[in-house]
């Protein structure tokens, strides 16, 4: 962000320059300023410009000093005024032009020690050899800054008290109007609502700054009706959630926010004035209304599910107003935003049973939508207090229609209706496979949004599971290599073997795969077999429970930059899981483990292994890799341990509905960053990193929208490289540097000003 006082700074250190092979370096930079109109800027420029000094009264702390004073400064005899050897020093004379130190004669003898470095240094001014005036060094045609500034008395005045917070704003800024005084007199005048809150908030009193305070006053008193002079905070208040009048703009200003807190806790004192007031500028009813909400949902638990769920209708109505309120907004109504995802969950359907594939497609279209309604229901009340009730709320409405999802399609499996995926050979158009851990339907849908967002073509299918749904299992069965494994009937933990006998771990999967052609680790080029492994949704399902929920969203956004880096090198691919989970907090209902039941090694709480010749009441379905194994699952949506709030391994649409995600290669989304935008007079020199074959425009103006300079853009070469050359009308104007793709998007832009730096 370049400023005024920038440019000044820099215009002054320029002056020092000179040609080394035929000049001696100036002694010091003369800047006069007969009329002190840059007086207001020594300020700021004393803080980043150690080499000024000021000619003036002697006072060393601000270095000022006589002109005898200022020799023995520039001849680094002062100690307090440590000027480095290879710095030109800069001596600022205010009132005093340079005609006055030119005419020796004439020049008074306070002064005249400073005759010499009319010669000797170099005088800072306009090439026309006038020193600048403020005005002129700010809106001079073939200046650093060429803003558009009125020319006229008044103009000239407000601009010398205005100054300061003039030539502090950004100049893109500043050249967007044209400024004459009642423009650089508003930024005098006191923000009437700003200086209200801040007086509000406790951070503004007449103490602190009286001249402000006095100008707020006058104007809050005839603007508003309002003298801060003679009414309290608390008065202000109770105006302030009122919202009449211009009070009403004061309020949107303050809600924008989410600071103020002395204006909340003086808020938190105010009440409706009766039944039919507006309620949501007022904390104290919100706070009653998120503990009478939460005080509903705990009590929703013991309910049946249709009175749970008719409850929570009633509930959406009371309650969705202030999901609106700029309470909700400063996070003060996590139940009240939960309440909108229970209410989806409260008006979820069935799923269609009538086959397997009606069942899968009625999932992915509307009940993978309550799954993720559920986690965004626990994620937006993290607090130990609001989960309970939504706990409660979960437990009642949400655990039904899972255990009946779940008994619908354990339903099919026992009928014969559904059969589960078996090894097959990799699909040989699929080069580039991404596996997610614990990719559930919900995740995915996520996800695929997610990568719309950015702009990428991902397509979402879906398939069913291996069983059981346990790692063990599935993870194989999904690799490009499944066809090249077995299942031994021998099996005790559900892990399919290599050509050579040796369990399926990740290392010997991994290794099977180098064998057949996939890498497991990014190789350089981009058309060779790639298995790439991220996202830990499993692993933190397993540790972390129910808190699980409150991950997903950065642990999707993790998963999201990981595809786009794959696709922006150019690999089209193929996103898939092994198998989804349940999550209920509190943990899953219990199922008794029979005696004949056998719980396979690690983390598989929904499935169990069936000992030979023992009977059980439990579904039973063949392995994935041996259809001679028999494994059983627990009932509905239970779990064979006690208190398990993630688990998978049975039989549900969660478990055995996988996502499958293709996503096309989207090289025009590479990084494109402006390596270089360099001038040679009027011939712009373009280097871009990441966009080779692309093209380039320049637009006048700030606008990227502006009118092309260059007809039909410019193409860069192979090495992302171009030049244009304007013609001198539009030396010093602001231009848009764009950088176009194909389809004409920006990829990047950059605002210039044309044969500047």
């Amino acid at each position: 962000m370049t400023t005024p006082i920038d440019a000044l700074i820099a215009a002054l250190r320029e002056t020092a320059s000179y040609n080394a092979a035929a000049e001696a370096p100036p002694e010091a930079v003369l800047w006069c300023d007969e009329n002190r109109e840059f007086i207001s800027l020594i300020p700021k420029l004393l803080e980043h410009m150690p080499e000024l000094i000021i000619c003036g009264d002697y006072d060393p702390a601000k270095r000022t000093g006589p002109a005898i004073w200022l020799r023995a400064a520039i001849a680094r005899v002062i100690p307090e005024i440590p000027i480095a050897a290879e710095i030109v020093p800069t001596i600022y004379i205010p009132g005093i032009g340079r005609e006055t130190l030119k005419g020796a004669d004439d020049c008074p003898p306070l002064l005249q020690p400073l005759v010499w470095l009319t010669v000797a240094g170099n005088l800072f001014g306009h090439i026309n050899g006038k020193d600048w005036t403020l005005r002129g060094f700010l809106a001079a045609e073939r200046g650093r800054l060429n803003l558009n500034i009125s020319d006229d008395p008044a103009t000239r005045a407000a601009l010398a008290i205005s100054a300061p917070r003039f030539c502090s704003r950004p100049v893109e800024e500043l050249r967007s109007k044209r400024w004459d005084a009642d423009a650089l007199n508003a930024l005098l005048a006191p923000d009437v609502e700003a200086d209200l809150l801040d007086w509000m908030n406790g951070s503004f009193t007449a103490s602190m700054d009286g001249g402000r305070f006095a100008a707020f006053a006058s104007i809050a008193t005839k603007d508003l009706k309002f003298d801060p002079r003679k009414l309290s905070r608390q008065d202000a208040a109770k105006r302030l959630a009122q919202r009449k009048g211009k009070w009403a703009s004061i309020w949107t200003r303050f809600a924008s926010s989410t600071g103020y807190g002395g204006v909340v806790q003086l808020l938190r004192s105010e009440e409706p004035e009766d039944l039919l007031s507006d309620k949501s500028p007022y904390p104290k009813v919100n706070e009653t209304e998120e503990r009478n909400l939460r005080d509903a949902l705990i009590k929703l638990e013991p309910l049946s599910h249709k009175d749970a769920c008719s409850k929570i209708t009633v509930l959406e109505g009371i309650h969705a107003w202030r999901r609106d309120t700029l309470w909700a907004r400063r996070g003060e109504a996590p139940l009240a935003h939960a309440l909108a995802h229970l209410f989806k969950i409260a008006s979820a359907d069935a799923l269609i049973a009538h086959d397997a594939e009606s069942l899968g497609t009625t999932y992915v279209a509307s009940g993978a939508v309550i799954d993720w309604a559920a986690m965004c229901a626990l994620a937006a009340a993290p607090r130990e207090l609001d989960r309970v009730a939504v706990t409660a709320a979960l437990r009642a409405a949400y655990l039904p229609w899972l255990d009946d999802a779940s008994s619908a399609l354990q339903n099919l499996v026992r009928s014969g209706k559904l059969t589960f995926t078996s090894p097959e050979a990799a699909d040989p158009k699929v080069t580039t496979i991404l596996f997610v851990d614990g990719l559930r339907m919900d995740l995915a849908q996520e996800l695929v949004r997610l990568l719309s967002l950015e702009g990428m073509a991902a397509k979402l299918s879906w398939r069913w599971s291996g069983f059981p749904t346990v790692t063990a299992t599935c993870k194989a069965l999904v690799s490009p290599v499944a066809s090249h494994l077995q299942g031994s009937s021998a099996t005790t933990d559900v892990l399919p073997l290599t050509p050579d006998g040796k369990p399926a771990t990740k290392a010997a999967l991994f290794k099977l795969m180098n064998t057949h052609g996939w890498a497991t680790s990014e190789p350089a080029s981009s058309s060779s077999n790639l298995w790439v492994e991220t996202g830990r949704f499993d692993d933190e399902g397993h540790a972390r429970g129910s808190r699980l929920a409150e991950g997903l969203a950065s642990g999707l956004r993790d998963v999201t930059d990981r595809v786009l880096a794959l696709a922006r090198a150019g690999r089209s691919l193929r996103i898939i899981t092994d198998h989804g989970w349940l999550l209920l907090p509190g943990g899953l209902p219990t199922a008794a483990l029979d005696p004949g039941l056998v719980e396979p090694n690690g983390k598989r709480t929904r499935c169990a292994m069936v000992k030979p010749g023992a009977s059980t009441s439990y579904l039973q379905a063949p392995w994935s890799w041996n259809n001679a194994v028999a494994v059983a699952t627990a009932a509905g949506a239970r779990s064979f341990l006690a208190s398990y709030e993630y688990a998978h391994g049975g039989i549900s649409p969660q478990e055995c509905v996988l996502p499958v995600i293709d996503v096309a290669a989207h090289t025009s989304l590479a990084d494109v960053t402006i390596a270089q935008a360099r001038w040679d007079g009027l011939r712009l020199r373009v280097e871009i990193d990441g966009a080779p074959d692309h093209r380039i425009d320049l637009r006048l103006g700030f606008e990227t929208s502006g009118p092309s300079l260059i007809k039909g853009g410019r193409m860069l070469d192979e090495n992302g490289k171009t030049s244009v050359l304007l013609s001198d009308e539009y030396e010093r104007k602001t231009v848009s540097l764009v950088v176009l793709d194909e389809g004409e998007r920006i990829l990047a832009h950059r605002t210039l000003v044309v044969g500047g730096e």
